[in-house]
């Protein structure tokens, strides 16, 4: 496959579904821990499309290849322990979906577009496990980890 069909493939469609797979393991880290309200975003720009279903509000932005993220709220505040669940399952479901992914490559596709989608999801669970923050950013890791020393203190 030539460079930039895998760059294209990589942008266009690894990472969405990539990106997505692991917001709906914040969402349902969220469903668990009863929260009010879900508001699952993906990409950045002009907004696409919105819909919801139940609680969860889901908007489409134009970029949608690029960043998504996902908001929770709910009446009482969250446990901390509720707060690490909802966190862990995006890198969990991360996880999961490598496995799985690795698994196809493995026992019925041996392409290299499976491989890559494999190597993406495993890059996505190593860099949202790492602890750091950018600005604003928090990785999951950061986010983990801080709730963590809350509970040393």
């Amino acid at each position: 496959m030539e460079t930039l069909g895998v760059f294209l493939l990589l942008v266009f469609f690894i990472a969405p579904i990539s990106l997505l797979f692991h917001e709906i393991g914040h969402v349902m880290g969220a469903k668990w821990a009863n929260a009010s309200s879900i508001q699952l975003t993906i990409g950045v720009g002009n907004k696409l499309w919105a819909g919801s279903i139940s609680n969860l509000q889901i908007t489409v932005r134009s970029l949608f290849m690029i960043n998504s993220f996902t908001s929770t709220t709910r009446k009482n505040p969250y446990q901390r322990k509720e707060k690490i669940m909802i966190t862990m399952m995006g890198p969990l479901f991360s996880g999961l979906l490598a496995i799985i992914i690795y698994g196809v490559y493995f026992i019925f596709i041996p392409s290299q577009m499976m491989y890559i989608f494999f190597l993406f999801n495993l890059w996505l669970v190593f860099i949202n496990v790492l602890p750091f923050k950018i600005g604003q950013k928090q990785s999951d890791g950061y986010i983990i980890y801080t709730l963590l020393l809350k509970k040393a203190q």
